[in-house]
């Protein structure tokens, strides 16, 4: 994907352009933390019972993503869809909630996981935001980060990691993940013609699998 960057000298576009952007991710992280909400109280049930409606989810959640380049320029559909996909993400995560609120000490460890992510999401893009370091040069490697991820991921469930396995491959996860909130924070910064919904989805996506990672990182043992 070629990006063109937009060096401005005015603070106040950047300022503008970079609220936008962090409003529409923090509406995805609202809607997601709903979702999650209604699916562990309502619809944990239904999902457990039926797992044929979290395939269902899963498909829409994809349909949204492949289509998103489309809807995105279409008011106020945009809005619709964008808060539609944050909404089925969350739900996605209350079966894997509830997974760990069964086990002793489930609790804690989502509470671990949840301080770790916004800890690493905000120190990354801290980073990113002074650094001098170019991050559009590892686009490439961070592509082929997350191919490697899904191929092992899927080996994975036919020979099932030991613990160790299962730190190394979630220890690679929360790199890879955390050199994309790197990077799309540094198209936050640069590629000002590019659409905020699009970099705040991006943004979500990638906390989102930071903390999936992170989680099975601290939970490698269980």
């Amino acid at each position: 994907m070629e990006i063109t960057r937009v060096e401005s000298g005015s603070t106040q576009i950047s300022t503008t352009f970079f609220g936008r952007v962090m409003m529409l991710f923090g509406l995805a992280l609202g809607v997601s933390a709903l979702g999650t909400y209604i699916g562990f109280n309502q619809g944990l049930d239904l999902m457990i019972a039926h797992p044929g409606y979290m395939w269902a989810i899963f498909a829409a959640e994809l349909i949204l993503i492949f289509t998103s380049r489309t809807w995105q320029k279409i008011k106020p559909l945009n809005y619709i869809l964008f808060s539609v996909f944050a909404f089925l993400s969350g739900v996605t995560l209350a079966p894997i909630i509830y997974m760990y609120m069964t086990q002793s000490g489930g609790g804690e460890i989502i509470f671990r996981a949840l301080t770790a992510t916004m800890l690493t999401f905000a120190a990354a893009g801290l980073v990113a935001w002074k650094t001098n370091i170019d991050m559009f040069r590892f686009q490439g490697l961070l592509f082929f980060g997350v191919i490697g991820l899904i191929v092992v991921g899927l080996l994975g469930v036919f020979f099932p990691f030991s613990s160790a396995m299962e730190g190394v491959y979630s220890f690679f996860g929360i790199m890879i993940f955390t050199g994309f909130v790197m990077f799309d924070m540094q198209r936050v910064k640069y590629a000002m013609a590019q659409n905020e919904m699009d970099l705040a989805l991006q943004l979500y996506l990638d906390i989102f699998n930071l903390f999936l990672y992170i989680l099975r990182f601290i939970s490698r043992d269980r």
